[in-house]
């Protein structure tokens, strides 16, 4: 295994995440700089090749792609990230475009996207899964080292309390899962159910990958146009089509429909949905209508056991579920610095461990060559217990010292180590040795 050579000391080194998102740039930008896992592992593998590189981390969703770096020369570390985006598209270098963090603030921001506070949709849980997804892969390149490992741990444990503790990601915030919630609510589920998608565009395929999370047993779909449906069946290809002349009798049989067609005309009149209902013998039925015009006569929402919702009532109800999530950032940005400030902890208190380190062999290589000097002056049964002695007065008086260095940068006071460097000459100790 090669041994990569070894860099400054830890407090010399500097975090620094360089990316897009969607709020820096549209999707047609955002598509171009996302990169594959392939992808991603060839670009880690490049910049780990780099000197000024220490550690790499990189994140690509849809709607972000961001690069973590430990740098040892900020600078270059900086270019060389903005580098590589701009090889994939080259106005990424445009102001505005991408942006820059440092330090806190890009551990800071970390810990933010694992919580689903810097997502599209707010508090969506895919994120959190995306953020450790990212770090196996950093894993397996080799890419990260104990700074990203430690970070990317505090932002999965901010992750997890955030939807443990708030309920940032309750409640539907999409029309697919406000389809879903509306199910429970008249059905107690849809697990053993059966759903009919009338249309089969994007709107349609939002719906049907809500509800196949949540594992209904049967999709059918319905669509006039072969090539839209073909497009459909390849996404879902559990799903089964029916012919538009088999629609009324697969109402029967559904427990929801969901319509989605752009069609001029209601596609369900009030006439025609009463009597598929009296067929139905008193079953309930769910009827979602997401088309625009509406597909379904509004009439037809005063029949019995017929739970009608348009549009604007799902919107409605995603609209105060977003309500609800927004109320809980406070306490999600609580959990966000909490784990923050335990990072910045571990990391002041790892930049002190060389200095300790340095003192502690200083110490000993004195106490060695004192004890070297007199041992002939103790019987030869006595040298154990001279040994002992003098560690153990080493180490009693290097303790409070240690102590305090490691609580001194816990408090931001980076002086105190360089007055332990130069009170101690450890810096001439360590060329020494």
């Amino acid at each position: 295994m090669t041994t990569l050579p070894q860099g400054p000391r830890a407090e010399d080194t500097s975090l620094v995440m360089v990316g897009i998102d969607f709020r820096s740039a549209e999707l047609e930008l955002r598509e171009r700089v996302a990169m594959r896992e392939d992808e991603g592992e060839a670009v880690l593998v490049e910049v780990m090749a780099r000197p000024e590189i220490a550690e790499a981390y990189l994140l690509s969703t849809c709607n972000r792609t961001e690069l973590y770096l430990v740098a040892r020369e900020h600078h270059r570390a900086f270019s060389t990230a903005l580098e590589l985006f701009a090889r994939r598209a080259p106005e990424v270098a445009d102001e505005g475009r991408f942006f820059v963090l440092h330090d806190r603030e890009a551990a800071r921001r970390l810990l933010s996207v694992a919580t689903g506070l810097e997502s599209m949709v707010l508090g969506e849980p895919e994120i959190l899964g995306q953020v450790r997804s990212a770090a196996a892969l950093a894993e397996r390149v080799g890419s990260t080292g104990t700074v990203l490992q430690q970070l990317v741990h505090h932002a999965t444990v901010a992750g997890k309390r955030a939807r443990s503790e708030t309920a940032i990601g309750e409640g539907a915030v999409s029309l697919g899962y406000a389809t879903v919630d509306l199910a429970r609510q008249i059905f107690g589920g849809l697990g053993r159910g059966s759903l009919l998608l009338v249309g089969a565009g994007e709107t349609a395929e939002l719906v049907a990958h809500a509800l196949a999370e949540r594992g209904i047993d049967e999709v059918r779909f319905v669509n006039r146009s072969d090539d839209r449906a073909a497009s459909f069946h390849r996404r879902f290809p559990t799903a089964r089509r029916i012919s538009w002349g088999d629609m009324p009798a697969a109402l029967e049989t559904s427990d929801a429909v969901v319509t989605t067609t752009s069609a001029p005309e209601p596609i369900f009149t009030r006439h025609e949905l009463r009597e598929i209902m009296e067929r139905r013998r008193s079953r309930a039925l769910l009827l979602v209508d997401l088309g625009v015009p509406r597909n379904v006569e509004a009439a037809a929402g005063d029949l019995d056991n017929l739970f009608l919702h348009d549009l604007d009532s799902l919107q409605s109800l995603v609209d105060r579920n977003l309500d609800r999530r927004r109320e809980e950032i406070p306490r999600v940005e609580t959990i966000v610095a909490d784990e923050l400030q335990r990072f910045t902890e571990w990391q002041r208190r790892r930049d002190a461990e060389p200095v300790v380190a340095s003192l502690q062999r200083r110490a000993e290589d004195i106490r060695r060559r004192e004890v070297a000097a007199v041992r002939e002056a103790f019987p030869e049964e006595l040298h154990p217990t001279l040994d002992n002695l003098t560690r153990s007065l080493v180490r009693k008086i290097l303790h409070h010292p240690s102590h305090q260095l490691r609580r001194g940068l816990e408090r931001g006071e980076r002086a105190q180590l360089e007055l332990a460097r130069e009170l101690f000459q450890l810096d001439d100790e360590d060329e020494s040795s």
